[in-house]
């Protein structure tokens, strides 16, 4: 008797059918098992003999260059990430009041205020100091000055001045 219940009716077995099938049952569990643990292992003794061929170049050919997969993969793993932090938003902002939603937005926002205050002071700070010059003159340097001063009619004074430097050889534009 099967334990379980067929899923379709079959027919009884004939005698001749079922001293068959209790044949090939025994048959089949007199074979041995074959285990992993009984494989006889091969090595090949004989020492390897170098052919004296030479290596051949193995062009890479890859479809995408090697950054693109990179980001690729930095992409896939940052999209993956803001689902997690995009549900985790969604149960928090769920399960806040409408005065904690706006308390939740100043606590995100006071550090985002505090980090870019900081970064504009740092910004007016190196734009107020001047920036560090060196001169690095080789050989002889010649320095001419040429200084004009006209007057037109209506006594307005103007001024012309203009500094020229330059090494030997050079001549004035």
């Amino acid at each position: 008797m099967l334990p379980h219940v067929p899923a379709h009716e079959t027919a009884p077995l004939s005698a001749a059918q079922r001293v068959t099938s209790e044949e090939l049952i025994e048959a089949a569990l007199k074979i041995p098992a074959i285990r992993p643990d009984q494989a006889t292992p091969y090595k090949d003794p004989t020492p390897p003999q170098p052919t004296g061929t030479q290596p051949v170049k193995q062009d890479d050919r890859r479809i995408v260059p090697q950054w693109a997969a990179g980001v690729a993969v930095a992409g896939t793993g940052i999209g993956l990430m803001s689902i997690g932090v995009g549900l985790g938003a969604k149960l928090f902002f769920e399960s806040i009041t409408t005065e904690g939603v706006v308390v939740a937005g100043l606590i995100v926002a006071a550090p985002l205020l505090l980090i870019s205050a900081a970064g504009a002071a740092l910004s007016k700070l190196k734009k107020g100091t001047p920036p560090d010059v060196t001169n690095n003159f080789n050989g002889p340097v010649s320095i001419k000055n040429d200084n004009r001063t006209s007057v037109d009619n209506t006594n307005k004074a103007f001024s012309f001045n203009r500094t020229h430097v330059g090494g030997p050889g050079e001549r004035e534009a």
